[in-house]
């Protein structure tokens, strides 16, 4: 006998195959070669074979091989061998312990035998025996397909199994477990492994399969045989459903969100994994292609097997049955399309639909009861089974329901369509036409009745409960987490309300709807979003849920969105939905809630007319988390639409009061952590409302105010809380939150990528979304993708997991989990004691601002209410509240009545209050108004950037500089140990809390409008008064907060807009206010004075130091020179000056605003003024070298140097002091560098005004000691010259005036006089006997003289020309004598012209008729002479008397020249005929021989103007008055405005005028009279529209063409209203000085009451781009007395810089002005120029020669 080791080198033999069995299939091994087969002699037969096989024989693999071929090989005529023969055989080679070569081999012998003719031979004991050769085997890879052929050889597909079916099918049923167990084990094994043990569970279970086809076999089956079957498929069904999803080497694609372990749904074959890696016995690719999901091969057989069994087996085994079925079609469960009558295409996996065809035969078949309690039974968790058994079976149990339910829904979908088409057109007889439908539609209509048992209202409440236990399902040891497996149960319960609501959109507006339906779908959706409730993100935060974007988070989640997101607006839900969403609030966007609660609005839900109004209002405010900070939408939703309803029921009591006591009721319970924003302060003004219309209510009857304090009631309620919760004490950290609006956005989170398309954002997205995933994923794809990426990169999910929290100052907003999430802005935060502070004002304003202020009863509860608001400046629980008091008690002003009114349009109409928050940096600086502080804003950035413990000059900060500061707490303090960092010590800064422009969360009642009762002050009774505001409380107050604060946002407040508080006088009247005021004076100057103002505050914001609250303090201190009648003492005064002196040691900003104070008081407080007035100038010496601060300090001295009464003591030093301010900017503005760093439009102004200080002070000077100031002068100008060949003209133009006023006094121009009309005219002298007047000119340096002499009476009249003015002399030689040889009578002309030369003229010109000079021609008597001077004394005494009220009315020539003193040294005749400013050697001048240029040249010089003329419109606005042609017409003002013009000018007679300027004004058509004003150095002309008559022109055009050309107009606005700009419309718009009164109101406009026209305020108006030049600053107020002397100021500095402006282009061209004084002067040199160029005479040189000598001293040819 062979080895067995000799197999290795036989031939393999062929396999048997057999058409009966489906075993076709054999792999073989692809590398192995066939060895070559062994020779051998001859072929044995079978018997031999038989032989050789039969033990103790070793078997051979060969011999046995060739028996199985043998024995297939015999026909049907050759008999076969005995089975006993062959059974020793069998037995030893199918044996366990036998290799499994042989063991293949033993098989394939038995397949051949009974394949063949032995089968005919076999009994059913011989079947027996040989079934005990298949028992225990184990399930091998190279043994199944023989034994498997030899079974079914064995039993013949049934027909031989006779008594042995049984054991057939349970050794069948272990095979099939052994093969199939491999499949889904999690362990390595080979794929070529997994695909035989594939095959063979394939193979075996279609074996078993067609068994049970064969009635003959069934028959013969127990009813254990049965169930062991069934338990079979119970097993490898639940074992391949729980496959895991990372089954080697397959990638299932999902077709349920939900689960894993799913089998591919395509027909292509399976991709690879992303995590394989090729077997090492793998060779190709396609061996892994034919692997499939174990699901598929033994849920694909269990289908087969119930089509072939399920009507032959009991109704027993439906529970068995019915899970698995579940499971499965749970398993390959794919997304339903929408309901619709159009066909669909299918997008079911086969073995879905497979699934669904047996489900749907079982719960409409005969079994139909069993089958709905075993659904229903299924609905709910299973605790006897895994949790993943269980939701399959649950999921699967849902969606049977749920199709069968689709059935009903598209067979009532399809009935309606049918009736609504079936009404369109009907026949004659009334039937229905043209009625063409589908016959699958018509089946689908009227399919059999199943609406009864699938209607949604039979398993609503079934649903519910299930929805509800799978909630609660293992709850209680973990919480619900999203994408739980449990979802994939609520999914489809969700899905079923979907499918119906659907089904109830495509119904149509005409199907009527079910209420039960709709209440069902509210029972089912109520308990499902109990589990959005209750789910939680990973990190613990609730879940968002977005319903007009819902993301893809859960499918589940997704579906509720979109049942949630119907459109409320059409909706048969709209019942239902409202109440289910609110339950889920705090998972929602603010923009889905927004859209439910307009909807729920336009619906009327919230309004009276709904029954329950109040309990959805309770619902809206006990809301969750409606005052978080990501609820700012809904916030400001449902306080609009509370504000809506209030104002709606505010006139009803009986539906305002319930809903007034529920909001609070609910506010009071209002946790007190949470913070609000602005929009809740509906709620508090709707509480202040209630408290008031109740009191108001109350005192309907009874309008005593004597039970007012004792009375109980809701409304002190209101106000008591209102009042406690102002009080309530706020976290440091949360009251840094500003109560501006902050424009700042918030960055989205990492992973939310806005999508392209945001057109998915329909609030009815319910209607257009799909369920198929290919149509979800072509929509967002790439934002999915996106988002993956950028979690994976930023290491952070792509939805917000952030849990909600409390705000803080430091915490991040939380934002909404969405898709798209926009840039917000976090809403401002509004404490609630802010909230507080504002329903008081709210009330307070209501019984002030409204007509209930005119009862008592309101009045006494407002005062109250005043007094608690003081308290609350001080006492309020957070900074923002206190700061809220202040933003409204800062805003009271009074009229002139004294009638109070909150501020809102005119609260800061002059910019004072901007200006002074920009100085702190609260506000930007508004243009052209901080050119004078550039360097300021440059030191400010320097410090701002510099670290904080140092100052704007760059020196570190000490305790001196103003006195030491106490405050250890602050970093700047110093300390005597070591030093320690400066965060250490400093505190941290606190974020601004207000700044400019302020938005108000005040709610007042009535802005702007005077108060019907309340007053601040009653004069006629001025003791208790019950409609007088106690403001002395207020006042008092801030003066504590100015001595005591220690929080820079308070004290900054205070400081910023107490100055315009104060100018509004009328607010601040009585004793009380008096005293406080006195107060208030003493604190501020003393905490100057000391250095301790502000030098407690604790927290100071970067790069502002107590320096900046002391310049702050300055403007207050520049208000209260207005107050100077409360200050009885007079060293209070002193003291006041003394503090503005100090304040010129500060910085820029402090050293301008005491400059504009000092210039206020030179006219207010010229006491005080005149004793420090040389210090002043001493500091003014040591300031002056800011070049910003120059038109400031060139300004004051203007306006100083016009009041005679402050410098009357000054010395020859202090005078000096001047001249050094006003000559070194000249010197700075002749710098060739350039480093003046102000505009060259305001240098060049600087410049003009420092030569007029100059002139002005040198005037100043007592004509004996004005030269001893003469070489100071002279030498600063020439250093301000240094470096030029020559002086420049200005300069020549100075040291000539300076050589006219040296010595005298003298007008600049000669007046008429009968002296020189008589004597010197040469008419009169022609008709005497006497010879004609004869007349010379010389050039000389700069001057022109003209000598005209009479060449025998000896009169010589001497006309010096110069740049500053004609000089004139009339003299008469005392060499002439009276009476001349030969003479009778005495030269009685000069007599009488000498006794008539004082006389003056009047303006009228001499006559010169026959009749008027007939008396002096030729030799008059001495009758002649006494007649004459009997006419001047009458002339004399027929001057008329001034009239009382106007003054003087003043014609002719200028009344200076004969109302003043004029003195004269002898130096002024000789200067007046020198040479002097040439700086040549004093020649004898050159004569000027060419008559007509000299002629010529007199005729144009002499109407040049000696001095600097300037024009002035003033204007006249009466009450009410805005437009420009009713302002022009006004012919009179009121008796203010009179008395302000009497002290502006002087009104002059135009007729017959021929010294004043009279600005182009026509006797005959602009009036005969107006006011002028003149000095030595200027006139100025004021254009009066109110003395200018206005004719026939509406328009009063005349007046226009004279006022409209000013440069600078003078406004006295009586209009109650401010004065715009442009009100005046004119090209010359530059500068406007509005005078109006400092307290609001007309009515008093026209009284003659002093106390109410005690005080004005003067403002400033200019163009744009115009920099600040007056000393006005913001406004000024100023006393009535002083006003015209200030505003004359204020016109000539203006005129003069708009001069300078227009000049220059508006700052924008580099031209110089030039003065009359320097045109004067450069038409002398042009003069002299041309005499010298056409002289023939040459410049005598130096010579010494006879020659020479006669040259020079023949005077006969210069003289």
């Amino acid at each position: 006998m062979p080895s067995q080791t000799d197999d290795a080198h036989r031939p393999t033999r062929q396999r048997s195959n057999t058409g009966a069995f489906p075993f076709n299939w054999r792999r073989r091994a692809e590398n192995a070669a066939a060895p070559a087969p062994p020779t051998i002699s001859a072929p044995l037969q079978w018997d031999a074979l038989i032989e050789a096989l039969t033990p103790p024989a070793v078997p051979s693999l060969n011999y046995a091989r060739s028996l199985a071929t043998a024995l297939g090989a015999l026909d049907s005529h050759t008999p076969p061998p005995r089975l006993a023969s062959l059974q020793p055989v069998l037995a030893s080679l199918c044996s366990s312990s036998s290799p499994t070569s042989l063991q293949a081999a033993g098989y394939d012998i038995l397949t051949a035998y009974l394949e063949g003719s032995g089968s005919s031979l076999l009994t059913t004991s011989d079947r027996l025996s040989c079934l005990s050769l298949f028992f225990d085997v184990p399930w091998s890879h190279e043994l199944w397909e023989a034994r498997s052929k030899a079974l079914a050889a064995l039993v013949g597909s049934g027909s031989n199994s006779v008594g042995m079916e049984g054991q057939v099918l349970r050794m069948l049923s272990s095979w099939i477990e052994r093969a199939f167990e491999g499949l889904t084990r999690s362990d390595s094994i080979s794929h070529e492994d997994r695909l035989e043990r594939q095959c063979s569970v394939e193979s075996l279970t279609t074996f078993l399969i067609n068994l049970v086809r064969r009635p003959e076999f069934v028959s013969r089956l127990t009813e254990a045989d049965t169930a062991g079957v069934l338990q079979l498929w119970e097993r490898m069904v639940d074992k391949s459903l729980s496959v895991p999803g990372d089954y080697p080497n397959l990638v299932s694609p999902p077709a349920s969100p939900y689960f894993e372990p799913q089998s591919s749904k395509a027909a292509s074959p399976p991709k690879l994994s992303s995590s394989h890696r090729r077997h090492h016995s793998s060779t190709s690719i396609p061996k892994l292609s034919l692997l499939k999901h174990p699901a598929d091969i033994i849920v694909d057989a269990y289908l087969i097997y119930l089509s072939e069994r399920l009507v032959a087996l009991a109704p027993s085994y439906l529970t068995s049955i019915l899970p698995l079925l579940f499971r499965a079609l749970a398993f390959y469960s794919t997304p339903l399309p929408r309901i619709s009558l159009e066909p669909n295409i299918s997008h079911h996996h086969t073995l879905e639909q497979k699934i669904t065809d047996v489900l749907s035969k079982l719960v409409s078949g005969p079994y139909a009861s069993s089958c709905r309690i075993l659904l229903k039974r299924h609905f709910f968790p299973s605790s006897q089974t895994t949790l993943q058994v269980s939701v399959q079976a649950s999921v699967g149990a849902l969606r049977t329901f749920r199709l069968s339910l689709r059935r009903v829904l598209e067979s009532r979908l399809a009935r309606a369509y049918i009736e609504r088409a079936s009404i369109v057109d009907y026949s004659p007889a009334g039937v229905p036409s043209h009625l063409a439908v589908e016959q699958g539609l018509m089946q689908r209509a009227w399919a059999p009745d199943e609406s009864a048992s699938w209607d949604l209202t039979r398993f609503a409440n079934v649903l519910a409960r299930a929805a509800k236990a799978w909630i609660a399902q293992g709850q209680e040891a973990t919480p619900n987490v999203i994408a739980a497996p449990k979802e994939a149960v609520l999914y489809e319960i969700a899905s079923i309300v979907k499918d119906v609501i659907q089904a109830m959109d495509k119904g149509g507006d005409d199907e009527d709807v079910d209420d039960e339906e709709v209440a069902a779908i509210g029972r089912i959706l109520r308990e499902l979003v109990v589990y959005i409730r209750s789910v939680k993100m990973p990190d613990g935060s609730l879940i968002p849920v977005s319903l007009h974007r819902p993301d893809g988070s859960s499918p589940f989640l997704v579906a509720m969105a979109t049942i949630l997101a119907e459109d409320l607006r059409t909706s048969p839900l709209f019942l239902v939905l409202p109440s289910i969403i609110l339950s889920i609030a705090d998972h929602l966007p603010d923009r889905d809630l927004t859209q439910l609660l307009t909807t729920m609005s336009e619906r009327q839900c919230l309004s009276p007319t709904s029954l329950s109004w109040l309990d959805e209002w309770r619902n809206l405010l006990t809301m969750s988390n409606l005052f978080w900070p990501t609820r700012a939408g809904t916030r400001q939703h449902v306080m609009d639409h509370l504000q809506s309803v209030w104002e709606f029921v505010k006139d009803i009591p009986a539906y305002r009061k319930p809903l007034a006591s529920l909001v609070f009721d609910i506010w009071k319970r209002h946790p007190a952590e949470e913070l609000e924003d602005n929009s809740t302060l509906v709620v508090w003004n709707l509480l202040a409302d209630e408290a008031v219309l109740r009191l108001v209510e109350r005192h309907l009857e009874n309008s005593s105010t004597d039970p007012c304090g004792e009375e109980e009631g809701l409304c002190e309620e209101i106000l008591e809380y209102l009042s406690s919760m102002a009080h309530e004490r706020l976290d440091e950290e949360d009251d840094t939150a500003s109560i501006r609006t902050v424009e700042s956005q918030m960055p989205s989170p990492p992973g939310l990528i806005p999508p392209a398309n945001t057109a998915s954002t329909s609030p009815i997205l319910s209607r257009m979304t799909s369920d198929y995933p290919g149509v979800r994923e072509k929509e967002t794809s790439l934002p999915s993708v996106m988002s993956i990426l950028t979690s994976l990169t930023s290491g952070a999910p792509s939805r917000s997991q952030s849990k909600p929290r409390r705000p803080t100052n430091d915490m991040h907003i939380q934002i909404e989990a969405s898709p798209v999430i926009a840039p917000t802005e976090p809403p401002p935060l509004t404490p609630k004691s802010v909230g507080a502070v504002i329903g008081l004002v709210s009330a307070f304003s209501q019984l002030v601002f409204t007509p209930l202020a005119l009862s008592q009863c309101s009045l006494w509860h407002a005062k109250r209410i005043f007094k608690h608001l003081v308290g609350l400046i001080s006492d309020a629980g957070c900074v923002r509240a206190r700061l809220t008091v202040l933003q409204f008690m800062m805003r009271l002003r009074v009229d002139r009545d004294h009638r109070l009114y909150f501020a809102s349009a005119e609260y800061d109409k002059d910019g004072n209050i901007a200006h002074l928050a920009a100085l702190i940096n609260r506000a930007e600086a508004g243009p052209s108004t901080v050119e004078d502080l550039l360097r300021d804003d440059e030191i400010r950035r320097a410090r701002a950037r510099a670290p904080p413990q140092q100052e704007r000059d760059g020196r570190k900060a000490s305790r001196g500089r103003g006195g030491a500061r106490m405050d250890t707490s602050r970093s700047r303090s110093r300390v005597p140990a070591r030093v320690l960092p400066t965060a250490m010590l400093r505190p941290k800064p606190r974020d601004p809390l207000w700044s400019i422009p302020e938005v108000l969360s005040l709610s007042v009642a009535a802005s702007d409008v005077s108060s019907e009762g309340m007053t601040s002050y009653d004069p006629t009774n001025p003791g208790h008064n019950e409609t007088v505001l106690p403001l002395s409380l207020y006042l008092s107050k801030l003066v504590e907060v100015i001595e005591t604060e220690r929080d820079w946002e308070i004290l900054s407040y205070v400081l910023c807009h107490l100055p315009t508080q104060l100018a509004n006088k009328h607010l601040f009247c009585g004793p009380r206010s008096k005293i406080v005021i006195g107060r208030l004076l003493a604190t501020l100057c003393s905490g100057i004075t000391d250095g301790t103002l502000a030098t407690k505050i604790e927290r100071w914001p970067d790069g502002i130091i107590s320096r900046d609250a002391q310049g702050l303090a300055f403007h207050t201190l520049t208000v209260l020179v207005s107050y100077k009648r409360c200050f009885e003492n007079t060293q209070q005064l002193h003291h006041l000056v003394e503090v503005f002196l100090m304040g010129l040691n500060g910085q820029p900003s402090t050293q301008k605003c005491c400059l504009h104070a000092l210039s206020l008081a030179a006219f207010e407080l010229q006491p005080s003024m005149a004793k420090h007035l040389s210090r002043i100038m001493e500091k003014l010496s040591q300031i002056m070298s800011n070049p910003a601060m120059a038109v400031h300090i060139i300004d004051f001295l203007a306006i100083v140097g016009s009041q005679r009464s402050l410098y009357v003591n000054f010395t020859e030093g202090d005078y000096k002091m001047v001249f050094a301010v006003a000559l070194k900017y000249l010197e700075h503005h002749n710098r060739a560098d350039g480093s003046l760093s102000i505009s060259w439009a305001l240098s060049q102004h600087v410049r003009i005004m420092s030569y007029y200080i100059v002139y002005v002070w040198f005037l100043a000077v007592d004509l004996e000691d004005r030269h001893r100031h003469v070489s100071y002068i002279v030498r600063q100008l020439l250093l301000a010259n240094s470096g030029r060949a020559e002086v420049d003209a200005p300069t020549e133009v100075a040291f000539d005036w300076l050589a006219r006023y040296t010595y005298a006094s003298a007008d600049p121009r000669p007046a008429k006089s009968t002296l020189d009309e008589i004597v010197m005219n040469p008419n009169l002298q022609a008709k005497s006997s006497e010879p004609a007047v004869s007349e010379k000119t010389w050039i000389l340096g700069n001057s022109v003289v003209t000598i005209r002499a009479l060449a025998r009476r000896g009169w010589i009249e001497v006309l010096s020309r110069r740049a500053s003015g004609t000089t004139k002399f009339l003299v008469r030689a005392e060499n002439v004598p009276m009476i001349p040889l030969g003479d009778v009578d005495p030269d009685l002309v000069s007599i009488s012209a000498t006794l008539m030369m004082d006389r003056e003229d009047n303006g009228e010109e001499l006559t010169t008729g026959e009749d008027a000079t007939d008396r002096f021609i030729g030799n008059p008597s001495l009758g002649d002479v006494k007649e004459a001077l009997s006419d001047n004394a009458q002339s004399l005494s027929s001057v008329p008397r001034p009239d009382p009220i106007t003054g003087y009315v003043w014609s002719g020539s200028a009344p200076s020249q004969r109302r003043k003193e004029v003195l004269m040294d002898p130096s002024y005749f000789a200067l007046q005929l020198s040479a002097y400013p040439d700086k040549r050697p004093a020649g004898r001048g050159r004569l000027v021989k060419d008559k007509s240029r000299l002629a010529s040249f007199i005729r144009t010089f002499d109407r040049m103007p000696v001095i600097d003329t300037h024009k002035v419109g003033v204007m006249y606005v009466a009450p009410g008055q805005q437009q420009e042609a009713e302002i022009l017409r006004n012919t009179h003002g009121s008796p203010a405005y009179t008395r302000f013009l009497e002290g502006l000018g002087r009104l002059i007679n135009l007729r017959g005028q021929v010294d004043v300027y009279d600005g182009g004004l026509d006797p005959d058509v602009d009036g005969e009279y107006a006011y002028a004003w003149w000095d030595d150095i200027g006139q100025i002309l004021f254009h009066t529209a109110t003395l200018m008559p206005n004719g026939e022109d509406p328009n009063c055009t005349s007046k226009k063409a004279h006022i409209g050309n000013d440069y600078v107009r003078i406004v006295w606005n009586d209009s109650g209203m401010p004065y715009k700009f442009d009100t005046l419309s004119t090209q010359f718009q530059f500068v406007n000085i509005v005078i109006e009164p400092h307290s609001r109101g007309a009515i008093a406009a026209f009284s003659n009451n002093l106390h109410e026209h005690e005080y004005f305020k003067v403002t400033v108006q200019r163009a744009d781009g115009m920099v600040e030049f007056t000393p006005i600053g913001d406004f000024k107020l100023i006393s009535a007395v002083n006003l015209p002397q200030l505003v004359r100021q204020l016109s000539l500095l203006s005129d003069w810089f708009v001069t300078v402006w227009q000049n220059t282009g508006g700052d924008k061209r580099r031209d110089e002005v030039i003065t009359n004084w320097r045109s004067r002067l450069e038409a002398i040199r042009r003069f002299r120029d041309q005499i010298l160029a056409t002289d023939e005479e040459p410049e005598p040189e130096p010579d010494d020669s006879l020659t020479g000598q006669q040259r020079l001293r023949d005077f006969s040819v210069a003289y």
